[in-house]
């Protein structure tokens, strides 16, 4: 995966509830009520316009999507907006290696942007244990000290998003890091792909437990439980071995009812075709769950 170019705490229902009134309040209808448990979107497309991606997932039916680092904000808000659909999160990034904080470039201003959306930071810190040295955990609080102040400023709330090889790459660190920080619009995220990648904790039902809270993203897609790079562990949802079902009932059974994202990246080929299987595999998910609205 290309790192370098890609891209108070409120009780779960509550979180969900949130997310769906700034929906309304903005004029988009969920279409959860339709038979979905939870908002869904999906994001990663490949490298097409903001228009373009916008027009792919409603066309098959999600109701958001996310769009990746501080750049080209109005064009995506235009783009949503016409689509009648949420921008649920926007992905940005944080470097605390080689003892520094960087943030991206336009990071102030985008969050400024959003104000009012009901948009979701999310934020992932780059710098691996190699990179980072002395201090990073301290440069981490630091740096999401920070956006967490810039998206308090617009009425937002931030989500820790655990990446692969970067200083946050499994569940267990972010959650780490939003219970030190203990900012009030401080979340996290679940993300599949990633934890498959970073080796899935064995604590994770514990995690979970104590993360419901402040849980306020999850991303899934189709993976192999033995896989080993990404083309084995991000699949078109409904492909692969590993139990989703299993994991999404294990998760909304906590009380999650926050937004599902489908994360296609690196997926090849026709954004149509992937984003229908997986849409239909989600219906399928969600009522072998046996989860309800």
């Amino acid at each position: 995966m290309l790192l370098t170019s890609r891209r108070g705490f409120v009780k779960g229902a509550a979180a969900s509830c949130i997310v769906g009134a700034d929906i309304k309040a903005r004029g988009f209808e969920s279409r959860s009520a339709s038979g979905l448990p939870n908002p869904i979107f999906a994001y990663e497309f490949g490298d097409i316009t903001a228009m373009q991606q916008a027009s792919f997932a409603r066309e098959y039916g999600f109701e958001g999507t996310v769009f990746d680092h501080a750049q080209s904000i109005p064009e995506r808000l235009r783009a949503v907006d016409e689509a009648h659909l949420q921008l649920f999160f926007l992905w940005l990034t944080v470097d605390i290696g080689n003892g520094q904080i960087k943030f991206e470039p336009g990071t102030e201003a985008a969050i400024q942007a959003l104000k009012g959306r009901g948009t979701v930071v999310w934020l992932a810190i780059q710098g691996n244990d190699a990179g980072v040295g002395a201090g990073a955990e301290e440069r981490a609080i630091q740096a999401v000290d920070r956006i967490s102040n810039l998206a308090s400023q617009s009425n937002l709330r931030v989500a820790l998003y655990p990446h692969y090889d970067f200083y946050l790459a499994r569940f267990r660190d972010v959650v780490r890091i939003a219970e030190r920080v203990q900012r009030s619009n401080v979340g996290v995220t679940f993300n599949l792909c990633h934890e498959l990648r970073s080796g899935f904790d064995p604590e994770f039902h514990q995690l979970l437990e104590q993360t419901i809270p402040r849980l306020y993203g999850v991303t899934l897609n189709g993976a192999d439980r033995q896989g080993l790079d990404w083309n084995t562990l991000i699949q078109p949802l409904g492909r692969g071995d590993y139990d989703v079902t299993g994991l999404v009932r294990t998760i909304t059974g906590a009380g999650y009812r926050g937004p599902f994202g489908i994360q296609c990246y690196g997926l090849k080929g026709d954004p149509g075709i992937y984003l229908k299987q997986s849409m239909a595999a989600w219906r399928v998910v969600c009522s072998a769950a046996k989860v309800n609205p």
